[in-house]
């Protein structure tokens, strides 16, 4: 996720929110008689609200009304979960004799199999992409619940250490999730 699309999605639903307070507020203030919201109900015009399912254009005002949401509600929805894979990254210590490219994905496909040879480890599932408009390596490693814990994370501190020495000067972020299984009983 980026930064706009974070900015959007709280804008919606802020708005919402709002929306949605403003209605209560408006019930709660009719159950207390204030004057306002009274003044409210009387603007609207509730016979010409109960006629309309008895319009021709009623049916039509509500099949828009469903296509138009479906459309922005898909719309958002894919928006939200569209990837952003990173494929190549360039090395600092290109120059004008030529350009070092880095395939991050290929690199982090290596670390993970590295990982999965450390004892009690299960799998390891590597995912390079843009997070918060940030190149993000994640290494998601499933270990069994008697997995010696701080063993782990110093392998894969050591991991990260040897990482940052065979790509000096690459800027991406690297994130270790441990996962470990649930107790068998």
């Amino acid at each position: 996720m980026n930064n706009r699309i974070a900015l959007f999605d709280r804008t919606v639903v802020l708005i919402t929110g709002l929306l949605a307070l403003a209605g209560g507020a408006w019930v709660i203030g009719l159950f207390l008689n204030v004057p306002f919201a009274q003044n409210l109900a009387d603007l609207i015009d509730f016979p010409a609200w109960r006629a309309a399912p008895e319009q021709v254009w009623f049916d039509l005002a509500l099949v828009g009304i469903l296509l138009v949401s479906a459309v922005i509600g898909g719309f958002l929805i894919a928006l939200n979960l569209r990837r952003y894979r990173i494929n190549r990254v360039v090395s600092p210590t290109s120059d004008d004799r030529g350009t070092i490219e880095l395939d991050l994905a290929t690199l982090a496909d290596a670390i993970a199999r590295e990982v999965e040879e450390l004892p009690r480890v299960d799998a390891v599932h590597a995912n390079v992409a843009d997070s918060w408009d940030r190149p993000t390596m994640t290494l998601t490693v499933r270990a069994r619940a008697d997995a010696d814990v701080p063993a782990l994370r110093s392998a894969l501190s050591r991991t990260e250490r040897q990482f940052r020495a065979a790509t000096p000067g690459i800027d991406v972020d690297t994130i270790f999730k441990l996962h470990l299984f649930p107790v068998e009983r």
